[in-house]
């Protein structure tokens, strides 16, 4: 899943002292063995957005110093503070929240947890169906989350 970026339709900064942030959305993705790559659906006007590292929090950390060391280059440009909309494939979702147990979201998704380990590491791909029913999962224990309240 890579995000395409259309060059013709570059949107040019305008120099504001009162800079609204910069919706974007980062996609990362894992690369195979070289690890995770993220991706900006943004088209900045000399470069295009991302990073990479063996990590998700690697990737996310280049990305960002890749953005501020692009500020020093176009010394003459504004560069918006960003506010990022993130997105995961299955194995960087697993890596960046990795106090998540694979083997009991498995079980709780119903699904065999030897599977689900190859699929969060990104060693095997699942199905639609199989993604549609773990997305469900999720859906689920988020609302369970909202819904409780946690006391002493």
């Amino acid at each position: 899943m890579f995000c395409l970026i259309n060059k013709i339709n570059v949107i040019h900064f305008k120099i504001s002292a009162h800079m609204k942030k910069l919706k974007v959305t980062i996609t990362i993705i894992k690369n195979g063995a070289e690890g995770y790559v993220c991706s900006c659906d943004y088209p900045f006007k000399h470069f295009d957005l991302g990073g990479c590292g063996a990590t998700v929090k690697e990737a996310k950390n280049d990305c960002f110093t890749f953005y501020n060391t692009m500020k020093e280059e176009y010394p003459d440009e504004q560069f918006p503070e960003l506010e990022v909309s993130w997105v995961y494939d299955f194995p960087s979702f697993f890596n960046h929240f990795d106090f998540l147990n694979v083997t009991k979201v498995a079980k709780y998704a119903k699904m065999s947890p030897s599977n689900f380990r190859h699929y969060a590491v990104g060693s095997k791909t699942m199905s639609q169906r199989q993604f549609s029913k773990v997305k469900q999962a999720f859906n689920k224990m988020a609302d369970e989350l909202r819904t409780c309240t946690l006391t002493m």
